[in-house]
């Protein structure tokens, strides 16, 4: 039986025949990669052997049926140059059921959310909100409601004003169904 380490002493010595520079030298990685160095344990051979990590990964990442053929599918080649093409190329998309936290009352307990993926931006959470349509909504709201506090906040007629329309019920009321928001779902 051939072990990882016969291998890789033959590999060796198969290129110190071969008069490969490199393989007596050693070679001399750039400093963001890594590299991984042993010390064969055959033999009284003392050298210690250096390789390139790789790594082949295979998975189901799209998440969709694919009609190729397992053998005419081609491994793809991923760095932090073209990651965001993969991507892309990939036209990968998530449906979640994520629990709803946003009405309390609403009767549904989840929330169906589509998200897709072209980059690696979309993992933003601004992102995020413009791609959730419940999300995107309270984001308008609260966007709405800081300019409006903006250039209103400062005058004191306006805040008595929004200070009686909250602790008033009946105008509470009025202001929530001229809104369309409900009721029930603000307590």
């Amino acid at each position: 039986m051939t072990t990882l380490n016969d291998l890789l002493i033959a590999n060796v010595q198969l290129n110190e025949l071969r008069g490969n520079k490199m393989a007596r030298e050693g070679s001399v990685a750039p400093k963001e990669r890594i590299n991984v160095t042993f010390k064969p344990a055959v033999g009284d051979a003392q050298e210690e052997i250096e390789l390139p990590l790789k790594l082949l990964v295979l998975g189901d990442f799209i998440q969709r049926a694919d009609e190729r053929k397992l053998e005419e599918r081609k491994s793809i080649s991923i760095d932090k140059n073209n990651f965001d093409d993969v991507l892309a190329k990939q036209e990968l998309e998530l449906v979640l059921n994520v629990p709803d936290r946003l009405q309390c009352d609403s009767g549904a307990d989840e929330l169906t959310v589509s998200i897709k993926v072209s980059s690696m931006k979309d993992f933003n959470p601004a992102s995020l909100v413009e791609q959730i349509p419940e999300l995107k909504k309270l984001m308008e709201l609260r966007n709405a409601l800081m300019a409006l506090k903006g250039p209103l906040g400062n005058m004191p007629s306006f805040r008595k004003a929004i200070e009686h329309v909250i602790t008033d019920e009946t105008s509470r009321k009025n202001v929530l169904d001229e809104l369309g928001l409900d009721v029930a779902s603000q307590r």
